[in-house]
C-alpha cells in the first residue's frame, strides 16, 4: 500500500518543551515505517507553522519524500520560536499542508499535533490579536472543505485543553475524527511511545476507510 503521511505542527515557543520529544518521535516512525516496506510504502512531509506575526518564519513546509535520511535531516532544523497571542496560525498551517504539499497517494493521513486554537472568538476567548478570525480570509469550513475534497483523512493529537473548543468545532464540519491524547509530561519516553502509537493507529484507520 502507498501512504502519503504528512505531520502538521504547532512550532511556536509554548510548544518548546514538546518540540524535541515530536521530533523525536516522528524520527522513531519514519524508522519503523522504513522497515515496512514492500508491504507499505510511505511518503512523508511535514508543516510546521507559528503565527502571522513571524513573517517569513510563519511557516516551514517540507514537501513529500520517500527517503527516511532526507526527511530526518530536514527535520533536525526546526525549533520552537514566535508566536505572540495565545491562539496560533492554524489554519494557515492546515492550509497550506493541504494545498501546497503533493499529495499523490491514494490513502492519505495528516496528523495535526497543537497547544493552542485558531484565531477567532469561534475558537477562544483568550487574549487574541485577531477575534474576527483570520486575517487573510481562511475559514474552517474552507480550509477543511478542500481536506475532505482531497481525500486527507485529519488526526488531531491534543497536548492542553485550550483546544477544545476547535476540536468540537473541527467535528461540525468534518464528522467524528480521532483525538489522541498526548497531555503527558514533556520530554519523556512515555510522549514518544504515544506518538508512535498514535500515528500508527491513524495510518491503520485511514487504510480502514479507504478499503
Amino acid at each position: 500500500m502507498d501512504v502519503d503521511l504528512c505531520f502538521v505542527m504547532d512550532c511556536t515557543g509554548s510548544m518548546g518543551s514538546y518540540i524535541e520529544g515530536v521530533k523525536n518521535s516522528i524520527k522513531k516512525v519514519v524508522d519503523y515505517m522504513a522497515n515496512m516496506e514492500p508491504a507499505i510504502r510511505i511518503r512523508i512531509g511535514f508543516c510546521g507553522y507559528r503565527d502571522h506575526c513571524d513573517g517569513s518564519n510563519r511557516l516551514q513546509i517540507f514537501d513529500f519524500t520517500n527517503s527516511p535520511e532526507n526527511f530526518k535531516n530536514s527535520l533536525s532544523g526546526v525549533s520552537a520560536s514566535g508566536g505572540g497571542d495565545t491562539p496560533e496560525d492554524v489554519l494557515g498551517g492546515l492550509d497550506a499542508a493541504v494545498s501546497r504539499m503533493t499529495w499523490r497517494n491514494d490513502i492519505r493521513v495528516l496528523l495535526h499535533i497543537g497547544d493552542c486554537p485558531p484565531h477567532g472568538r469561534r475558537f477562544t476567548y483568550t487574549d487574541d490579536n485577531y477575534p474576527d478570525g483570520d486575517p487573510n480570509g481562511l475559514t474552517a469550513e474552507g480550509v477543511l472543505g478542500e481536506m475532505q475534497s482531497a481525500k486527507i483523512s485529519y488526526f488531531f493529537g491534543e497536548i492542553t485543553g485550550l483546544t477544545k473548543t476547535m476540536i468540537s468545532e473541527f467535528k461540525n464540519i468534518i464528522g467524528e475524527f480521532n483525538v489522541f491524547d498526548f497531555r503527558s509530561t514533556p520530554d519523556t519516553e512515555g510522549l514518544v511511545e504515544k506518538f508512535f502509537d498514535a500515528t500508527c493507529s491513524a495510518i491503520n484507520t485511514a487504510i480502514t476507510l479507504r478499503e
